[in-house]
């Protein structure tokens, strides 16, 4: 993917060269389909690429272990794809490798209604998924089941894709016992992705993986940020980061010098 011609920078919107860099490639850690609409068209350079064409209506299967590269499919073919190359659908919901307790805590601030939710990789059943719901004072969880065909569902209505089963239930209650109809948050809390590890050097640093979701607490400096992961807090270099569900691919950074201010 290397681009050694100028005269290519003619043929195509010079932001895909601005930003398409050549990752690691992730392993398949879990399984999540969303739906996307590829923005450019792209071919395969390898056998585990997946070729498309502008228009086409992809699967995301998973785009957690790297911002650069989805796991995608089209009809019936899986491949890696590169995620500047594609716009989601709406996805806002989705907050991956948020914990349990991370989502609980956001879900019980303030500004909160019932009925505001997130999805987010299972804690318990990796590869699997769940909804937290906020209702009354307290915050539900339920468990997405998925059939041997893969379609998912909370009871008996079965869909392809996440987006399908949020939007479904928006009007049909995810629980038997109660009315909960899902709606979307509008909350001030930020969540960023970890697109390297970090190592903390110091006390008060915060140790994250590739992929992480973590919760944005404080930006006051420019260089250090403070932020929340699996209830550890603490400070992080904020080019190691980019804002959760976009893309901004920069070059291995070094962690820059210390002016974290409180």
């Amino acid at each position: 993917m290397v681009i050694t011609s100028f005269v290519v920078l003619f043929l195509f919107p010079l932001s895909v060269f601005l930003s398409v860099h050549e990752p690691h490639k992730p392993g398949i850690i879990g399984l999540t389909t969303m739906e996307a609409v590829a923005e450019h068209d792209f071919e395969a350079g390898s056998n585990d690429e997946l070729s498309f064409k502008k228009g086409s209506i992809l699967k995301v299967l998973n785009k957690d272990e790297d911002p650069h590269w989805y796991k995608a499919e089209l009809d019936g073919t899986e491949g890696f794809i590169p995620s500047n190359y594609i716009r989601m659908g709406d996805c806002s919901w989705y907050l991956g490798k948020i914990t349990r307790n991370d989502a609980e805590v956001l879900l019980k601030k303030p500004n909160v209604r019932d009925g505001h939710f997130l999805v987010r990789q299972c804690e318990s059943s990796p590869g699997e998924f769940s909804i937290s719901v906020r209702f009354q004072d307290s915050v539900q969880h339920f468990k997405v089941l998925r059939d041997q065909n893969g379609k998912y569902y909370l009871w008996a209505v079965k869909f392809n894709s996440l987006n399908e089963l949020v939007a479904y239930h928006r009007t049909a209650s995810v629980s038997r016992t109660h009315t909960i109809l899902l709606a979307d948050m509008n909350v001030e809390t930020k969540f960023v992705q970890a697109l390297f590890d970090f190592n903390p050097q110091e006390t008060g640093e915060l140790a994250f993986k590739r992929g992480d979701v973590i919760s944005l607490i404080n930006k006051n400096d420019a260089n250090w940020w403070e932020g929340q992961l699996n209830n550890r807090r603490g400070i992080f270099p904020s080019n190691y980061v980019c804002p959760y569900n976009s893309i901004k691919l920069p070059t291995p950074p070094v962690a820059p010098g210390f002016t974290f201010a409180t």
